[in-house]
């Protein structure tokens, strides 16, 4: 299935694979690197992950070795990644995840 990144979660990558490259560009390409792979995933399995219980329609996968979920909806056509964020944040219950 297509996968689509929305504007929010675009830039919501660039900002932490930013922050990231600041401190070790090595473990950016690292991070990187599991990002695509959960992307590649979740466009093969996109019923596969857990759903967001305050937001049935939105499903999350925690990235592994990695401390990032990624929210994202199952659409006809395409998944839509809606954010990616640190596990740790807290969200407003509204968002996906909180």
């Amino acid at each position: 299935m297509r996968l689509v990144l929305s504007r929010l979660a675009a830039a919501e990558l660039d900002e932490i694979l930013g922050y990231i490259r600041e401190r070790s560009p090595l473990g950016a390409r690292s991070v990187e690197a599991r990002v695509r792979h959960a992307f590649d995933h979740i466009s093969r399995h996109p019923e596969a992950a857990e759903r967001v219980e305050q937001r049935p329609t939105v499903r999350r996968l925690p990235l592994a070795r990695y401390p990032y979920v990624i929210y994202y909806e199952v659409g006809a056509g395409a998944v839509t990644v809606l954010r990616i964020l640190h596990g740790a944040r807290r969200r407003p219950r509204d968002e996906p995840g909180g």
